[in-house]
Formats: C-alpha cells, structure tokens, sequence
C-alpha cells in the first residue's frame, strides 16, 4: 500500500473511477451519475482531489461510502459535500442514480479559498457532511442539475455565467439546509470570520504549525483572543482543532498507507515516535497499531 494519491485534474480523476466521461473544463464538470454506468470498476482506492465534489445521490445501488474515517452503508437521498483533501473511497454493486459536480473554487470566482469557505462553510476539511434531503428538495436539485446540464450541453452565449448561477443556487440551497441541521450560531461577523481564517490556516498549515500562538500572529491577535473567539463561535478550543486536525491526519495515514509509525510521526512535526504514540493514544484512545488494526479491517 502506497501513500494516497491526489488528483489535481479532473479527467485523472475520471479516469481514476474508469469512467468514459471527459470535460474540456478544468475547473468545472456536471454530470449525470448514469453517464458513468459503463465504468467496468466496482471499488475505488483510498485518494484525495485537490477540487471540491458536490453529489446528489439518488438511490446508488448498494452503495458503501467513505469519506474520512466514516462509512455509510447504503446511504439514500443526499447531498454530498468533499472538499479538497479529504479522503474518500466507495464500491457499489449495481448503476449510478443522481447528479455530480466536480469543480475549483476559483470557477465561482473567488480570489480566496477563504472567502468560497466563509460562504458555503459546508465544504470545512474537517467536517463529513452527508445532507439528507427531503422530496421537496430533491426535486428542486434535480431541477437545477437538469438546467445546469441543459445549458452544458448548447454551449450557447452566457452559457458559463448561466451555469454559475444555477450552481449558486444549489449552493445555497445546500446551506440553508446545513444551517438547519447545525447548531453552531456564530456571535457575530467579526467573529465568524475570525474562526473562519484560523480554520482554514489550521488546514493548510498543520503540518508545520501546531501552536495557537504561531496562528495568533499570522491573524496579528492575541492567542487569548484567538482561543476565546473560536471557542464562544464553535464551542471547541483553538488547541482542540489543532490537535484534531493533526489526529485526522494521523487516522488517515494510518489507515490509508503503508507508512509506519515512524514516518507518519515526523511527518507529523514530532520530534520522536514516541512522543506521536502518547499523543494519539490521548485523541483515538487506542496506540496507532491498534487503531491501523481495527481501521483496515473495518474499511477492507
């Protein structure tokens, strides 16, 4: 077992699934799911993309998911969020049912990855957001792919800025259904976008940064500033999101790669294996052997 592959294209990533599809678009691709009911493969390997993916599911035939360190068996009637770097698996037995997007944030046209995640908060790195949906809601997506693919397909006039609207739509349809389904109020902007700056730093720096303090002064506050806003917006402390971010990471080279303990350690920033060993053994509450143990054999 190797390291996990990243897809930085998204015709890789067709290729990767043994799909026939292709877009001309490198930031952009919608499809119907039974356009790519003529792949031969059943199973993916564990991989990550460097792009977002938001899925409507409708039924996939005996379907198993995984995103992260979570499985869903046979998930119905959903909408899937992926962002960037998480990891994700599936197999299923029978056809494709739904609506698929692959896309960049810049495709929206954002110049900050932050701003795209300050709005569609959904896409957090270290959130699993699987949103159930309702009949009244499935219809309206549908409704909306249908356009979105309509439009992709005449390539008429305005067709992108009409596409971009559309999936706009969808997304922020996704979010009043996220925020229903969340109980995390922020206070107030100052703080929201506070807590959304450090989030986003912690996931593109936590490999190397791993104290509030060295956040604290990219974001020019105080640590206790830092730690005060993040815990009155999420209820969790800055340190918790630190450390849980490197404990994903951790669950994920433990139970994705052939990487020792060792190796996963320093590329972890720790100083010695050991010192890796008692911090995962406070976080998953079992050592990283038994932790790779029980994942692999679960996720087998």
């Amino acid at each position: 077992m190797k390291g996990i592959p990243v897809y930085h294209d998204i015709n890789d990533l067709h290729l990767l699934t043994g799909s026939s599809l292709r877009t001309k678009n490198p930031l952009f691709h919608c499809f119907n799911m039974k356009e790519a009911n003529d792949l031969k493969t059943t199973h993916t390997a564990p991989h990550r993309a460097n792009f977002y993916t938001l899925a409507l599911n409708l039924g996939t035939e005996k379907l198993t998911y995984t995103l992260n360190e979570n499985t869903f068996h046979e998930p119905n009637h959903f909408i899937l969020c992926v962002a960037p770097g998480q990891v994700v698996k599936w197999k299923k037995q029978g056809d494709w049912f739904g609506y698929c997007t692959f896309f960049k944030s810049e495709w929206l046209l954002f110049k900050e990855q932050l701003n795209f995640l300050q709005q569609y908060p959904f896409f957090q790195i270290n959130e699993t957001n699987l949103i159930q949906t309702d009949r009244s809601s499935l219809q309206q997506f549908e409704t909306l792919f249908e356009l979105i693919l309509s439009e992709q397909e005449s390539e008429d006039t305005f067709g992108e800025e009409v596409i971009r609207s559309y999936f706009q739509a969808i997304l922020w349809k996704v979010r009043r259904i996220y925020e229903t389904t969340h109980s995390n109020n922020p206070s107030h902007k100052a703080a929201s976008t506070i807590t959304a700056q450090f989030l986003y730093l912690v996931n593109q720096l936590f490999l190397n940064k791993t104290t509030v303090e060295a956040y604290a002064n990219l974001l020019n506050i105080t640590p206790n500033h830092l730690s005060q806003t993040v815990k009155a917006v999420t209820g969790k402390t800055a340190r918790q999101f630190i450390q849980d971010r490197r404990a994903d990471e951790a669950k994920y080279l433990l139970a994705f790669t052939n990487h020792t303990v060792a190796e996963i350690a320093y590329q972890l920033s720790f100083s010695q294996p050991t010192h890796f060993s008692k911090f995962f053994k406070q976080a998953a509450h079992k050592t990283p052997i038994a932790y790779r143990t029980q994942a692999t054999s679960y996720l087998r």
